[in-house]
């Protein structure tokens, strides 16, 4: 899908004020000289400076024309991401999970830990409708169970939309699955048996994680920069030291640093598995997330001879209850949908129709619009009171999608030790230690920014500062 001339202008306009050729307060030139001087209509610059205003980055003012908006006069520095280690372990990361706090209540409590949509982010009534319209069906086929693929027409939607990231996927090496996390087992089931070693990124997402423990599964990590990514020689060098059966890689804004593949890292490790026979389980769960220029590539993209297999869901974009993930399987589609068919079947048939209606009548596509417009703004809102508000010291990362930022407080910080202070305070977060297999990042933080934006999540986030702050001002003391 072509992008928007207004949009392209906008993401100009963008980029001049994140290098601060704009500057918090400075005017912008008006609509009339911007139209003269770049060969738009007025039309498509006004559409351009809503769009700015809507992603929180420029005010209109009446009578005065549109103005830069104030943005903290400090940038944080980068967290910093952990030296190359290339060994392989045993993953135990269930019984930390288990040990974390999770009973969250009280009408005022505030949860930045998990990454799920706020329910009011969702399209609430085109998905009423979908639902309405799928049971009002009189042949009564949405009782029926599916094939192990999937229900064809929701796979053929779902291969249309692949030309967004480059694609080329085709209904028949598609498979519907009970979300991404089922699809990423599966695909590993098909690939690897007990005791193999899988390469993953580090910080990692804790699911993976479970699913490498849950398989028996050794990991090997390498890291992951969270402004370029992995390094694809870092990747070599693990293949070529250690007997890889398989990688699990985030493409676009992995979860929890928000790091994204380059384009050419991903030609080049499209390029590596299909040459070296290496599968690549592709995680691009928060690709359609994007908050400038267009929908991001993938590896798959680049997947001559289907090595790679690639997985994703609306779990994180639409409905999240209903738990409709996918995979694009490649070379390994029927065995990896005959792996499904023997955990549990076939996924929901009528969740399945719903996810169908909202996507062949456009409403999924309306709704991306407008969400990612919303959790940039809310990306700007949470980072700059991170900015105003977190101890000195703290580092942040800038993502350009997706629904989290990694956060680095002060090293005298146990973010783990420090969650039972944050209940207390009725707000959460996502301690960095249950993102990596080795016991790292005690002194990281996981905040999610897809909370609906209202006055309590802004007092807890200043709030979770505040107490941050004072552990920080109280140990800097007693070392002093």
């Amino acid at each position: 899908m072509k992008e928007p001339v207004y949009i392209g202008f906008a993401n100009k306009i963008a980029a001049m004020i994140d290098s601060e050729i704009y500057k918090a307060e400075d005017k912008l030139p008006s609509l009339r000289s911007l139209h003269k001087e770049n060969g738009l209509s007025i039309g498509t610059v006004l559409q351009a400076f809503n769009y700015l205003i809507d992603k929180g980055l420029i005010t209109s003012r009446e009578k005065s024309g549109y103005f830069v908006n104030h943005r903290p006069g400090k940038k944080l520095p980068l967290p910093q991401a952990l030296p190359v280690s290339l060994s392989e372990r045993s993953v135990h990361i269930d019984k930390l999970l288990q040990k974390l706090r999770n009973d969250e209540t009280g009408r005022n409590f505030v949860s930045f830990a998990n990454a799920l949509p706020d329910h009011r982010l969702l399209p609430f009534n085109s998905i009423k409708r979908a639902i309405q319209q799928t049971s009002r069906d009189i042949s009564g086929n949405y009782l029926m169970l599916e094939s192990r693929y999937g229900n064809r027409q929701l796979r053929e939607e779902i291969a249309k939309r692949s030309f967004l990231w480059k694609g080329s996927t085709h209904a028949d090496e598609l498979i519907i699955t009970n979300g991404a996390t089922e699809a990423i087992l599966c695909c590993l089931q098909t690939v690897t048996k007990p005791g193999d070693t899988v390469l993953v990124q580090d910080p990692c997402y804790y699911g993976v994680m479970q699913v490498l423990e849950c398989l028996d599964l050794k990991i090997a990590t390498i890291p992951s920069h969270p402004e370029t990514g992995i390094a694809v020689n870092d990747l070599k060098a693990a293949c070529k030291k250690l007997n890889i059966k398989a990688c699990v890689l985030v493409s676009n804004f992995n979860n929890p640093d928000g790091a994204s593949i380059s384009t050419e890292g991903k030609k080049q490790i499209a390029e590596f598995a299909n040459t070296h026979h290496i599968p690549v389980i592709e995680d691009d769960l928060y690709g359609e997330l994007f908050f400038r220029g267009s929908r991001p590539d993938t590896i798959k993209a680049y997947d001559t001879d289907g090595w790679v297999m690639y997985c994703n869901s609306f779990t994180k974009t639409l409905v999240p209850g209903f738990r409709i993930g996918w995979c694009a399987a490649g070379r390994f589609a029927y065995e990896v949908a005959r792996i499904k068919s023997m955990h549990n079947g076939s996924t929901s048939n009528f969740n399945q129709r719903v996810v169908l209606q909202l996507l062949s009548s456009g409403s999924y596509e309306r709704h991306l619009q407008k969400f990612r417009l919303e959790l940039n703004k809310n990306l700007i809102r949470t980072t700059n009171l991170i900015e105003q508000h977190f101890p000195e010291g703290t580092k942040v990362t800038r993502p350009n999608g997706g629904l989290v930022i990694w956060v680095e407080v002060p090293e005298n910080i146990n973010v783990v030790a420090f969650q039972e202070k944050a209940f207390q305070h009725e707000v959460s977060y996502a301690p960095g230690e249950i993102f990596s297999a080795k016991g790292d990042y005690q002194h990281y933080m996981r905040i999610s920014y897809c909370n609906l934006w209202e006055n309590k999540v802004q007092k807890a986030l200043i709030e979770l500062g505040r107490i941050l702050s004072e552990v920080y001002e109280s140990s800097v003391g007693r070392a002093g």
